[in-house]
């Protein structure tokens, strides 16, 4: 593994390197741990790196920080703490075992050794490590029969009680499965359908759920993973009104098509929070009160709770936009609205003219913004004030329909404005 680690980036390097020299003069051991292990093998980009100390981590951490003139913050209930090296994340651990007091609780942990740790996690291909010490440094830790599972393209669990342990792994097992292309192996398949049956996934914490949702709902192609979850354990475990047919499936392919059309025409736009518009897609037929519900019960961000919920509050509404051939009223209807409530409507309804709407208020009414401002109208003496707000918001929907591209065309255009309101 020595070769795959000099291919890591020059800061992960420089974090290694210091590591292992530390680990060495401090007497304790450390290893690569988890899923860079299995990424290096993979030959996978690594983004961010976990490693595992014989020792206190906190402590090996506090020194390593100093060495390197980093930050970092430490977790003590977890013996855990994190370094921020020149833009990189690495994760430091104290090797540990795990007990759970009941089903779908977080676990109480407790000090161990390397080989009791690897037992502890998911499936075997996160179970390998790689020594980071000098007298071996590079070197393979494959207790679990990892290597081999990951030839195989197979996901296996450690232990028969690990879904009933962490029911979130039933989920993970998914999204590995579709990312790797892998297969869940027989028994642990067997397993998950035994921990379903006794309905583990209800024992766990919403807030735990919505983190193992998005991390699903951000992975490249979530489209196959939706498919197999519902294929396999179903949404119940969101709200048990949510069925997915082939409708919405269907939504989902347009949605992938609609992102690739925004990234594509849109470089220079912000990026886009694809992953809303699949969470939109799977929670689109819940009636308010149940979307509500999941909303308060998962603890969402308060901007993500609005862009689903404005999405499913406006669907059938913006249906009206299709009647519309005044640019000023494309802008209306549409600017209250994030990029990503604009492009599900634009996969939702396949209608042709609401379309060409959506796209041409992407293409050229978003960024319109008038040039003269209120101290512009104050200074051609137009009395009274109160009247500067109606009149900038009329004279914008008039530089849209008109094309207005000079400063005087707007001002000109809202001293006649201006003048018509004041009649009024």
């Amino acid at each position: 593994m020595k070769n795959r680690l000099k291919k890591l980036s020059p800061q992960f390097k420089k974090i290694l390197k210091t590591s292992s020299t530390l680990a060495s003069s401090s007497g304790v051991k450390i290893f690569l741990v988890g899923g860079v292990v299995r990424d290096l093998i993979l030959k996978r980009k690594v983004f961010d790196l976990d490693i595992v100390v014989e020792g206190n981590a906190i402590t090996f951490v506090n020194k390593l920080a100093s060495l390197l003139k980093a930050q970092f913050r430490r977790h003590h209930s977890f013996g855990t703490a994190t370094i921020n090296f020149q833009g990189q994340r690495i994760d430091f651990a104290t090797a540990r075992i795990e007990e759970y007091s009941h089903r779908g609780a977080l676990p109480k942990v407790s000090p161990a050794s390397l080989a009791k740790d690897l037992l502890r996690r998911d499936f075997t291909i996160n179970a390998m490590a790689i020594s980071l010490n000098r007298v071996d440094y590079g070197e393979l830790v494959d207790a679990c029969n990892g290597l081999e599972d990951l030839k195989k393209g197979l996901i296996r669990v450690l232990h028969n009680r690990s879904f009933q342990d962490d029911p979130t792994r039933i989920l993970r097992a998914i999204r590995f499965e579709q990312r790797f292309f892998f297969k869940i192996e027989p028994s642990t398949l067997k397993l998950i359908k035994e921990a379903l049956k006794d309905k583990s996934l209800e024992l766990v914490g919403p807030h735990r759920l919505r983190d193992e949702i998005i991390l699903i709902l951000k992975e490249p192609e979530p489209s196959s993973y939706i498919r197999r979850i519902n294929e396999l354990i179903g949404f119940s475990f969101i709200d048990a009104a949510i069925e997915l047919d082939r409708s919405s499936f269907l939504l989902l392919t347009r949605i992938k098509k609609t992102a690739l059309y925004y990234e594509k025409k849109f470089r220079k736009k912000r990026k886009l929070e694809v992953w809303l518009l699949y969470l939109a897609a799977i929670l689109i037929k819940l009636p308010t009160p149940r979307l509500n519900k999941f909303f308060d019960d998962f603890g969402f961000r308060k901007g993500e709770r609005a862009v689903v919920s404005s999405i499913a509050k406006s669907i059938n509404k913006i249906k009206k936009l299709g009647k519309q051939t005044k640019a000023s009223n494309i802008y209306r209807i549409l600017l209250p609205y994030t990029l990503e409530s604009i492009l599900f409507f634009y996969a939702y309804h396949q209608n042709k003219s609401l379309r060409k709407n959506i796209e041409h208020f992407l293409d050229r009414l978003v960024d319109v913004r008038l040039k003269i401002k209120g101290k512009d109208l104050k200074a051609m003496n137009l009395k009274p004030d109160i009247l500067y707000n109606k009149t900038l918001k009329k004279t914008l929907y008039s530089k849209i329909d008109k094309g207005l591209r000079f400063k005087s065309q707007e001002a000109q255009e809202a001293k006649r404005i201006f003048a018509r309101h004041k009649k009024v």
